[in-house]
């Protein structure tokens, strides 16, 4: 009799195990980030030329700058709040606070004093009053 109570003892443990760990698997998978739409991403409200810029073969020594255009292309006003380079080797220039209405364009520029020689890969993090923020890229050669 204690054989038989303790098979079904384990057999209704398992069942219920299996179940109980087949329905989280699946209200988990309806729940996941992947599933969701993001209506606040940076991409869906500005637009960016030069976020990824390849300044090819520099002179070495020679410092220079190049336009990152941000557009805003939402339905509310954004502002750039900062532009945060990567190292001391970046200089950013760019309006703080300022207004952009929906449609209005504004440039960050960013200066390199290329003393180094060889490769090199910098970003800047531009961040917006929306606390959102944005990651650029620039890269290059400076040689001699």
């Amino acid at each position: 009799m204690k054989k038989n109570y303790l098979k079904i003892s384990l057999f209704v443990f398992f069942v219920f195990a299996f179940a109980c760990g087949f329905s989280q698997t699946a209200n988990l998978s309806s729940n996941t980030p992947t599933n969701k739409i993001v209506k606040n991403d940076i991409n869906t409200l500005v637009r960016f030329t030069n976020d990824n810029y390849d300044m090819g073969k520099i002179p070495s020594g020679k410092s220079l700058e190049y336009n990152i255009s941000v557009t805003n292309i939402g339905a509310d006003t954004i502002s750039i709040k900062n532009v945060l380079p990567q190292c001391g080797c970046t200089t950013p220039k760019y309006a703080k606070g300022q207004i952009l209405k929906p449609g209005e364009t504004t440039m960050v520029t960013l200066g390199f004093n290329g003393q180094a020689t060889g490769i090199f890969n910098k970003s800047a993090t531009i961040s917006f009053g929306n606390g959102m923020s944005k990651q650029v890229l620039f890269k290059g050669e400076a040689v001699k």
